[in-house]
């Protein structure tokens, strides 16, 4: 139910003059507290051995993360290590803030995480 908040919250962010400014400023700690929040809800939710990491400690040592690109950008993301997958959280966000995402809502992409990794 709270992700449906931080949604209505950043579509208003993204479709006012005001708050897009406000989203250029503040992008990187927007990115920081909505990622990890969003990243809490679905570690909550799928009960299983999903960890923070920094994306380059994981990066080349999964194949999870073969199709990703590596970044000279430091970010973390949810990694289990006995099942070798990564969810990516920040990244998602950052790319649904800068309105280059294949989301719809941050709800529909915590959604399809919970689904996916909580078999």
């Amino acid at each position: 139910e709270s992700i449906q908040y931080i949604d209505l919250y950043t579509k208003k962010l993204m479709k006012t003059e005001k708050g897009t400014v406000l989203l250029n400023e503040a992008l990187d700690n927007m990115v920081n507290r909505i990622g990890a929040y969003i990243g809490e809800v679905i570690k909550r939710t799928i009960n299983q051995d999903f960890t923070w990491y920094e994306f380059n400690s994981v990066y080349h040592h999964s194949k999870s993360l073969a199709c990703v690109a590596e970044t000279t950008r430091p970010y973390t993301l949810l990694y289990s290590k006995k099942k070798d997958r990564a969810i990516l959280p920040l990244n998602v966000v950052e790319q649904y803030l800068k309105g280059d995402s294949a989301y719809t809502s941050l709800q529909e992409y915590v959604e399809k995480m919970i689904r996916a990794y909580s078999q």
